[in-house]
């Protein structure tokens, strides 16, 4: 007769499943967001929105500051209120309506193929292109009320189609601002976004914790209107200092030998080059920057539009 003999089973502390149970929890809402985000993102501008709404996009490459609630505020792509560090309530902007979001900011870039540092845009088969800040931009700017376009065309394929030499890359830029006044009337600030070549110790700022890429306006001096543009940025650059002067890199004026001195910005007084941040900032840095940078336009273009009524 074969005897049977029972095994002794073996008892796991309860507190060891909770912790595979809390583990298992965090990775499928992790995994969750990952998948969802994936196939939400066809595009980059697709993307861009799900970064601009404060998903994945603003797990940032140094910390992850997991914060009460965070995974449900983060997961999904849904939008959520973040904690803010730089406060975004400076004044009293009010919505501006401008005929149902009428076309008022272009903005553009010379040099498009310029890049931030790169994280997990990787996984995403998306470079961090200086256009990407551009189509953000447009999404905060979108939050007031305010009308914008971001130029699709490639500068590369103007200098091409007008013999122009990559050298000059601004008289092909100068193209577009002229088309793009053509075809939109309307637009009254033409913005060229850049990416500065100076180092992360120059062109980043820690704010509580979080990074910021800095803003610098530069102001061509080799035409005749110049001070006009100046005027410009220096309102600007007034604004976010007020916000918070860490933020800002200034106003430079650049002219004479070495420098290229126009910059388009004798196209109209309201055209400027703002370099945000530089090449080895991540466009999660940048992202928090260009928010602040839509406030900082939003009270401007309000302060300009009431003046003018």
């Amino acid at each position: 007769m074969r005897r049977f003999i029972s095994k002794k089973r073996i008892k796991v502390p309860r507190y060891k499943l909770y912790y595979v149970m809390l583990l298992a929890s965090v990775g499928l809402i992790w995994g969750c967001n990952l998948v969802v985000n994936f196939f939400y993102t066809k595009g980059e501008e697709d993307f861009l929105n799900v970064l601009v709404g404060n998903s994945l996009g603003n797990v940032g490459q140094y910390k992850i500051a997991l914060e009460p609630f965070y995974f449900f505020k983060n997961t999904f792509g849904f939008r959520k209120n973040a904690i803010q560090t730089v406060g975004t309530d400076f004044g009293s902007v009010k919505d501006l309506v401008v005929d149902d979001l009428t076309e008022v900011v272009y903005l553009y870039n010379t040099f498009q193929t310029d890049k931030y540092k790169s994280t997990y845009f990787n996984s995403y088969t998306i470079s961090s292109f200086v256009t990407q800040a551009s189509f953000i931009l447009k999404e905060y700017l979108g939050e007031y009320n305010i009308g914008s376009v971001v130029e699709e065309k490639k500068v590369a394929e103007v200098l091409n189609e007008e013999n122009i030499l990559y050298t000059n890359s601004y008289a092909g830029s100068m193209v577009l601002l002229k088309r793009a006044k053509e075809k939109y009337p309307s637009l009254e600030y033409f913005l060229d976004l850049q990416i500065s070549d100076y180092s992360e110790e120059v062109t980043t700022v820690e704010i509580e914790g979080l990074k910021y890429a800095k803003i610098l306006f530069v102001v061509g001096s080799d035409y005749d209107s110049f001070l006009e543009n100046q005027k410009f940025a220096k309102e600007l650059n007034e604004i976010l200092e007020e916000i918070n002067p860490s933020l800002t890199r200034g106003v430079s004026l650049r002219g004479g030998e070495g420098y290229q001195g126009v910059y388009n910005q004798d196209f109209s007084n309201q055209t400027l080059l703002i370099q945000v941040g530089g090449k080895d900032n991540t466009i999660d840095e940048v992202n928090r920057s260009l928010k602040v940078l839509a406030l900082v336009l939003a009270t401007y273009i309000e302060g300009d539009y009431v003046e003018e009524k």
